[in-house]
């Protein structure tokens, strides 16, 4: 089916399939780093098994926000039927990113600040998307930093991971941790779960109210 006649309720599927097929997977690569024996995973294996798993469910996120935000640009409802107004009168799917896009060389969906400014262009009042990604700002931008500290290894990628480190562990640590060592550590808001999992449920809470 074309992605231009796509619901917001079927992107919304979608997301959470892939994530929870992530969350098997990440728990069985979990059971064997902790299995022991010949077989198991090395701490070094996990951590980057861990960062594959971060990169995919961030890249199927940033999808997921494309696609929705396009839908919405051709006033289609959410799940439960809301209406939403666009400001724009884009003949189709393909239409809609190409009148947002205009001159830029690419659509950046990564960026919290630029959804945001985005939905208060083209959306009235922003909405759905304007309140809940604000709500989460902050933290959708250190997600960010990690992956594009995962992807390359820029100054300025660095740079930013390393403020991300000091935020959670109060000074940059004397070693600096991988990203999928980090992504391991303690989540300060629940000691119970770890940053990966902090971020599942971080982008299917804002999932699940944007498409509300």
């Amino acid at each position: 089916m074309p992605t231009s006649r796509r619901k917001v309720s079927a992107a919304y599927r979608d997301l959470n399939r892939e994530i929870a097929a992530l969350r098997r997977f990440d728990s069985r690569i979990q059971g064997q780093f902790s299995a022991g024996g010949p077989q198991s995973l090395t701490r070094a294996d996990l951590c980057l098994q861990v960062e594959a798993i971060f990169l995919r469910a961030f890249r199927s996120f940033e999808a997921f926000i494309r696609d929705v935000f396009l839908l919405y640009c051709l006033e289609r409802p959410t799940r439960s039927g809301r209406r939403v107004r666009s400001f724009l009168n884009p003949r189709s799917f393909r239409h809609a990113e190409e009148l947002i896009q205009s001159s830029l060389r690419y659509l950046d969906w990564t960026s919290p600040d630029q959804v945001i400014r985005r939905a208060d262009l083209y959306l009235h009042n922003g909405f759905p998307l304007k309140i809940p990604y604000a709500s989460k700002k902050e933290t959708l931008q250190d997600f960010k930093h990690i992956r594009n500290y995962i992807a390359h290894s820029s100054k300025e990628a660095l740079a930013s991971y390393q403020n991300v480190l000091r935020k959670h562990f109060g000074a940059i640590p004397l070693s600096l941790p991988a990203p999928g060592e980090f992504l391991l550590a303690p989540d300060p808001a629940d000691p119970y779960r770890y940053m990966l999992l902090a971020f599942f449920d971080t982008i299917e809470t804002i999932a699940d109210q944007v498409t509300r």
